[in-house]
């Protein structure tokens, strides 16, 4: 199974909920400004990257937990990645791909905007980390459902 959390540019929220996924941030409370800056992918991907896959690492089950930003086009592209993985012959449900952006608020945006389009991280990569510990149970959620469907009722760890 490979689980794809996607969003606009693989930056933020789907960074966040893999790093929960992948026990790299604590599920049971919700993480620092800092503590969220020091992830080595957060804020850091750029449009240059929108389509590409990132391998996160593996969960306790086996599955690969990766990231993807689709740019503001998603829903066009997911489905044009979802042809191009048929053609490819591969298996549509070892595929499990989970939007992220939703989950994030609009400071987190702000602050990625600022920080990835004007080039201005020293202001905008906290202002992202701190719209995330606003939207943090929401990640959270999202990836306990994710799990509790991949996973199975009663075996998920968060």
């Amino acid at each position: 199974m490979n689980i794809i959390y996607h969003c606009y540019g693989s930056a933020h929220s789907s960074v966040i909920a893999a790093a929960i996924h992948l026990g790299k941030l604590p599920d049971s409370r919700v993480p620092g400004v800092r503590e969220i800056m020091t992830l080595p992918d957060f804020d850091r991907s750029d449009d240059r990257y929108l389509g590409s896959l990132f391998y996160k690492g593996k969960d306790e089950k086996g599955f690969c937990v990766y990231t993807l930003g689709l740019g503001g086009q998603s829903a066009e592209a997911l489905q044009t990645i979802k042809s191009m993985l048929a053609l490819a012959g591969a298996e549509p449900e070892s595929f499990h791909f989970v939007g992220a952006l939703n989950c994030i608020t609009f400071m987190t945006k702000v602050g990625g905007a600022l920080s990835r389009r004007y080039g201005l991280r020293f202001i905008g990569r906290p202002i992202a980390a701190w719209g995330v510990t606003r939207s943090y149970p929401m990640l959270v959620s999202l990836v306990k459902q994710v799990k509790q469907q991949l996973h199975g009722a009663g075996e998920v760890g968060i």
